[in-house]
């Protein structure tokens, strides 16, 4: 049986257009552990390594991580590799709103881990990981993250329109939308639906789109993995099978009948498929 506590925290009222959750994996027993497969969802996410830190495998060899660092839009699964020790602090950012916290560039961030100061300053995150190394319980260091998310809040500059809002269609439809007809419905040429989604998720449209529509059908295996992947696939607005593994190989690094459970003990968290259902719906 494992070892490893996975907990999710929904956060402040005034967090919530920005954030969907705060997640904190920990484990007592030092031990070694099994690479884990991380599949995109559109989802930049803040790290923070209490304990040992991951490694990422780069080049057919681990990597380890900054100890504090942005975690950008994702294109490609990573394989990832926890230390021993297991103490590490998320906040996973909707797709599109964590430049509305962080001063990160989004093109430059993208399948990358960029260390927290470059972005915030030595001090800010120096701040938070105190913060975090003070706090002696789960609550505890939910509150010190949420503190000084809100205090990043404060701070921000207000933006004009930015990309929720072809999100939330993008989502909404499962990624089976024509990006053209996302332009149309918003009044926006598709320059500048590019422009948007380049400036504050890193990637373009049409790419997000095909990472929504396999989170779908992530969501629609159920837990198991194992419904039909024809009728899954249909339901998603792929052409056939054959396009359907196409991009779950490209993007998720297995099959759709794989179980999500192969992915790795922490990275399962990540596609449950009622995280998945909750994301569409904007929850």
């Amino acid at each position: 049986m494992s070892g490893l506590r996975y907990v999710e925290h929904r956060p402040r009222p005034e967090l919530l257009l920005h954030v969907e959750c705060l997640w904190l994996a920990s484990d007592p027993r030092a031990r070694p552990r099994e690479p884990e497969r991380v599949v995109p969802d559109g989802c930049p996410e803040l790290i923070v390594h209490l304990r040992d830190r991951f490694a990422r495998q780069h080049g057919g060899r681990f990597v380890v991580q900054p100890r504090a660092f942005l975690a950008g839009t994702l294109t490609r699964p990573w394989l990832l590799r926890a230390g021993r020790r297991v103490l590490t602090l998320g906040v996973r950012f909707r797709p599109g709103a964590v430049t509305a916290l962080l001063p990160v560039r989004m093109p430059e961030a993208t399948d990358r881990e960029t260390g927290l100061a470059a972005i915030v300053g030595a001090a800010a995150a120096r701040a938070l990981s105190r913060a975090l190394r003070g706090a002696r319980t789960e609550a505890a260091r939910f509150a010190a993250a949420e503190s000084w998310l809100v205090a990043r809040l404060a701070q921000a500059r207000p933006r004009g329109d930015g990309a929720s809002a072809a999100v939330r269609l993008l989502l909404e439809a499962r990624g089976a939308v024509r990006i053209d007809d996302v332009a149309r419905a918003l009044s926006w040429s598709r320059r500048r639906l590019e422009r948007t989604f380049a400036r504050e998720l890193g990637i373009r449209p049409k790419l997000f789109a095909r990472i929504a529509r396999l989170n779908a059908v992530l969501a629609g295996l159920g837990k198991g993995g194992r419904a039909s992947a024809v009728d899954v696939a249909l339901a998603a607005g792929y052409f056939d099978q054959a396009h359907l593994l196409r991009d779950f190989r490209g993007l998720a690094g297995r099959t759709p009948r794989a179980s999500r459970d192969h992915d790795g003990e922490l990275a399962r968290h990540f596609t449950d498929p009622e995280r998945l259902r909750m994301l569409f719906a904007g929850e």
